[in-house]
């Protein structure tokens, strides 16, 4: 009897990791494709059954406020794309419209009548329905316009959401209903200023929180991008700027916790040190070296950070718990397994839907720097939100036991965790060997 039970009750929790309905948005970059050397992704590198949704990014609007691919060639590459579907059923794919690479103006005008908003939303749903996307994904973010020009936005954002909601949901198809979702910012003054939160959060299926470039080598001291909470020294408006924050400031405003997924880097910040301090907080003189292969100043992926920081060692920001390091003159930020297990928990632990990750080209997709196997940051996550710890109570177990010899393979303390990758790898960005 005391064995049926048993089995039982593990069948129960084996069950419940299975049946884990956390999401894990991971991004493409379609622009990574025009990188050199090892530093090329494309489509062909994608591992369909890491994420539950992928996000093709981007997409264009034209004149006549119609949702249209950037360029000619991103046609097939929506084919391609969507075609991953058929090594995982289960995937669901988004095309993404808005952020930086959109002329602001575009994006505003097309909200601004009714009759611009359906013109787009009709639009948006024969080109989701021709290249077989799931859904859209919406990038709208609004700062530094007069108050009065927010008010009118972000209302209008509103009625786009609202309109692209219900068109969907009036559309006569035999297919699934096409999702609705947004990527919204973290900052308190641009959120206040772009949503009415209670009101989106009824239309959209879910938001991609960008909980991360709190802080960067545009700043004149050194700090880490993501910090899951405020430091000690954080003063002002800066007590603000950290995932903590971010996410309980959505929540707060109306935002169902489930509906909100917490943004993840898969990049470290860098800055160039101006001084003898190392600190957080240390003087910087502006931006650190560039990555060699993403070719952005301060800005390197997470094969890039294996690459420069071979053997070196981490630190801990303890009151943030996130981890930094320091070669010659570079300060980096960025995160490695022992931060993901916190940030995975942090988000367990409120309630939050999952994850999302920008982007699947910045991870060591090919396993050649890291020397942790293909994808070791997306894995990781990957891994962690399988886990479902709603359990732990009957078994009388941590949830933290069930990973613990999982973790063993990946993670040391922050205080003695150092990145190593294989010898072979050389720090020659020209190298192909």
């Amino acid at each position: 009897m005391t064995n049926l039970k048993l089995t039982n009750l593990f069948s129960l929790f084996f069950f419940s990791v299975s049946a884990s309905c956390y999401r894990l948005v991971c991004y493409y970059d379609s622009s990574a494709e025009n990188r050199e050397l090892y530093g090329r992704f494309t489509i062909a590198d994608i591992d369909p059954n890491k994420c539950t949704h992928l996000v093709y990014a981007f997409s264009d609007m034209n004149e006549e406020h119609e949702l249209v691919p950037t360029h000619k060639a991103d046609r097939q590459q929506y084919w391609s794309f969507n075609s991953l579907k058929t090594r995982n059923p289960k995937l669901k794919t988004l095309l993404a419209v808005g952020g930086v690479a959109l002329d602001k103006r575009k994006f505003t005008s097309m909200m601004s009548t009714q009759q611009k908003r359906i013109k787009f939303i009709q639009s948006a749903i024969k080109l989701l329905r021709i290249y077989r996307f799931d859904g859209i994904n919406i990038h709208w973010r609004n700062h530094g316009d007069p108050e009065c020009q927010q008010e009118k936005e972000k209302l209008s954002f509103t009625l786009l959401i609202k309109e692209l909601k219900e068109a969907f949901e009036a559309e006569e198809t035999d297919c699934d209903r096409l999702i609705v979702t947004a990527t919204v910012s973290p900052e308190r003054k641009t959120v206040n200023a772009s949503y009415e939160v209670p009101e989106i959060a009824k239309y959209l299926d879910f938001m991609n929180v960008m909980t991360f470039d709190f802080h960067g080598p545009w700043e004149s001291v050194t700090g880490h991008h993501s910090p899951l909470y405020r430091g000690t020294l954080d003063t002002g408006d800066s007590i603000h700027l950290n995932i903590d924050s971010a996410m309980q400031h959505w929540v707060n405003l109306g935002a169902p916790p489930h509906k909100l997924n917490m943004g993840f880097a898969a990049y470290g910040r860098a800055f160039t040190l101006s001084s003898e301090f190392t600190h957080v907080g240390a003087p910087a003189s502006g931006a650190g070296e560039e990555g060699c292969y993403t070719g952005k100043d301060g800005f390197w992926a997470v094969y890039e950070v294996c690459l420069y920081l071979k053997d070196v060692r981490s630190h801990a920001i303890y009151d943030q718990r996130v981890p930094y390091a320091i070669t010659e003159n570079q300060w980096v930020g960025y995160d490695n397994m022992e931060s993901l297990n916190t940030k995975v928990s942090y988000l367990k632990t409120n309630n939050f839907g999952g994850a999302y990750v920008w982007s699947l080209d910045l991870d060591d997709f090919h396993g050649r720097f890291c020397q942790q196997g293909n994808y070791p940051f997306i894995s990781h996550l990957h891994a962690l939100l399988k886990w479902d710890n709603s359990l732990s109570h009957i078994l009388k177990l941590p949830y933290s036991t069930y990973i613990s010899d999982y973790n063993q393979k990946f993670t040391n303390s922050f205080d003695n965790f150092i990145i190593s990758h294989d010898n072979s790898t050389s720090h020659d960005c020209n190298s192909t060997d």
